[in-house]
């Protein structure tokens, strides 16, 4: 599904801010992104939904190498990937529902069907009241849900989500998690960008930890060990997912 092979990462004529990463995320795994705030989490997720690529190194999606990809052949690729941007990027004209609902318009689906699927998904995100409302009238809570559902509205073959819980109480928190964990069930490969090692330490995923300018696997915590163990396999062997 993923695979990068000792990539660096740089903005302009700067140094390296990320080098030497090497992993693989197989199809149907979920993994978190941690490491300190300006560590290159947001960057990594960048190089993975096609905003920038890397200053070196391979980066390959859906077994196809990004670096020789034809501008035509973009779209369709963007199209299998879901984003949580942390700024939301909602369109503001357009109420919460007509919001969550363009990714399955433009895939052709029909009205009915529509309705129906951003109907219920955004009753579980809990804006069931809010179907009409403008992003602008809603709180940044609010706000972050209702991107978060746009994201996964169409079932997207490789979901990234950048600081999804950062504007949510700990209980909203856990019940997105719950909603990102249905989607992995469903066979997207999930990576979630976060700071909240409290959010992170209830649950048995695996970790992409930048350290270092750099990114290491590693296997979930141990129930009863203050520190987590270097993966074994690669990171995103299903056996252990």
């Amino acid at each position: 599904m993923v695979l990068f092979e000792d990539v660096a990462v740089r903005y302009g004529a700067g140094p390296n801010i990320l080098q030497n990463i090497s992993f693989s995320l197989a199809p149907g795994s979920f993994h978190f992104l941690v490491g300190a705030s300006g560590a290159g989490k947001s960057s990594l997720l960048k190089l993975m939904y096609l905003a920038m690529t890397p200053a070196s190194g391979l980066v390959d999606l859906f077994g196809r190498n990004i670096a020789t990809l034809r501008r035509q052949d973009l779209p369709a690729l963007r199209r299998r990937i879901g984003v949580v941007f942390q700024d939301f990027r909602l369109i503001g004209h357009l109420s919460a529902l007509d919001n969550v609902a363009l990714p399955l318009r433009i895939a052709g689906l029909r009205e009915s069907e529509i309705r129906k699927h951003v109907t219920e998904l955004l009753g579980w995100v809990g804006l069931a009241d809010h179907l009409n409302d403008l992003p602008a009238t809603l709180s940044g809570g609010q706000q972050q849900r209702l991107a978060i559902a746009r994201a996964v509205i169409s079932r997207p073959s490789l979901l990234l989500a950048d600081e999804p819980t950062g504007n949510v109480d700990d209980v909203i928190g856990v019940r997105l998690m719950y909603l990102f964990e249905e989607l992995n069930k469903m066979g997207t490969t999930v990576v979630i960008a976060t700071h909240n090692d409290r959010l992170v330490s209830r649950f048995t995923h695996r970790q992409l930890r930048i350290e270092n300018n750099t990114v290491r696997a590693f296997d979930p915590m141990p129930p009863n060990s203050s520190q987590a163990r270097p993966a074994i396999a690669t990171a995103g062997n299903p056996a252990n997912d």
